[in-house]
């Protein structure tokens, strides 16, 4: 009986010990996005695998309005164009990715023209 008390306690000391190491809540985020080029982009549309939100046109050096997510990652599928040219970011596998805590981001996004590749850096992160 002694041993499968102690069994028991040991089991359920382990179990309270994972639950308080998950403290930390995953989302929602609420994300907006600030054109740092000299660009005006159309057709803005952000995935974080968790969501979709299209953002339609964001003029250069302007940021957007936040819009939600349910979770969102440090890397985000952006698609967007200029001039009727199309931009993307590099493919991004999600499950190697750990979400972001829940707050309001701003994602600075660039763009290399001659590659066509958006790239795109978290300037921001505030409670929510």
């Amino acid at each position: 009986m002694k041993k499968i008390l102690t069994i028991f306690l040991l089991v359920f000391f382990v179990s309270s010990l994972f639950q308080s190491c998950n403290k930390e809540e995953y989302g929602p985020n609420d994300i907006r996005i600030k054109n740092v080029s000299s660009f005006t982009y159309t057709n803005v549309h952000v995935d974080t695998s968790a969501g979709t939100n299209d953002y339609g046109a964001i003029n250069s050096g302007v940021t957007t309005d936040y819009l939600r997510f349910k979770q969102s990652f440090s890397k985000a599928d952006i698609t967007l164009m200029i001039d009727g040219v199309q931009y993307s970011t590099e493919p991004v596998n999600f499950t190697a990715l750990v979400p972001l805590v829940k707050g309001k981001l701003t994602y600075d996004i660039d763009v290399d023209t001659l590659t066509r590749i958006i790239s795109m850096n978290i300037s921001e992160i505030l409670p929510l």
